[in-house]
């Protein structure tokens, strides 16, 4: 495989050129703008897990940012790469900070969260997608933690990325479909919905940290 290859997966490349996509490529910004107005709210009495989760979501950024540049094999993957650590670390630290788990039993959890997403990806690769089938484990996750979040305030931001997250696939999948109707097409939107939604999964974090002593197992 040539993982300098280039890649064109979507509406508004037309062209192997570094700005080939500047309206999918400026839009990550939103990540960059997500993670700095979290600094405010984190200190160290958060915890460095949080501040890890700060600037995994600053990265999830500048991976896509690379990828709507270079557009080639080995900036996709390091943009899905980002993205699959945050998700990971972020289900870990919210089943030991919103749910009182054990680091051992987050883990765990974790790794089903991965064989799943993977199922997911597997049996459902229908071109309607246009590869958010790939996301389609982590909304599940998403949804699980919103229902079952012990805290009420927690719960309420994570029901909001839960519901932001299904309209950022939407905007995903139909990107190729509208081409013809809006030539730089709804990348750009997944982009700025995305930012919203890890910028509420960030808050729920927060929540037991203002209202409630944190967990004995959060550390």
């Amino acid at each position: 495989m040539d993982w300098s290859s280039p890649i064109d997966l979507y509406c508004e490349r037309l062209a192997p050129d570094l700005l080939a996509e500047p309206v999918n490529a400026i839009s990550n910004l939103a990540f960059l703008a997500a993670a700095w107005s979290l600094r405010s709210r984190l200190d160290a009495r958060h915890g460095g897990d949080l501040l890890w989760l700060q600037c995994l979501l600053a990265l999830v950024g500048c991976g896509s940012l690379i990828f709507h540049t270079v557009a080639t094999r080995w900036a996709s993957v390091l943009d899905v790469a980002f993205i699959a650590i945050f998700v990971l670390l972020y289900v870990h630290r919210a089943l030991v900070r919103l749910f009182g788990w054990p680091a051992r039993r987050a883990a765990g959890a974790v790794v089903g969260v991965l064989l799943t997403t993977a199922a997911l990806a597997a049996a459902l690769r229908l071109p309607a997608l246009n590869g958010s089938e790939l996301y389609l484990g982590p909304w599940l996750a998403l949804i699980i933690l919103a229902i079952g979040c012990p805290h009420a305030a927690a719960a309420r931001w994570l029901r909001l990325a839960a519901g932001l997250f299904a309209l950022s696939m939407a905007f995903r999948s139909l990107d190729l479909r509208l081409c013809a109707l809006w030539p730089i097409g709804t990348h750009f939107a997944w982009h700025l919905n995305n930012a919203l939604v890890l910028w509420c999964a960030m808050r729920a974090l927060l929540e037991p940290s203002t209202s409630a002593p944190p967990s004995r197992h959060a550390s």
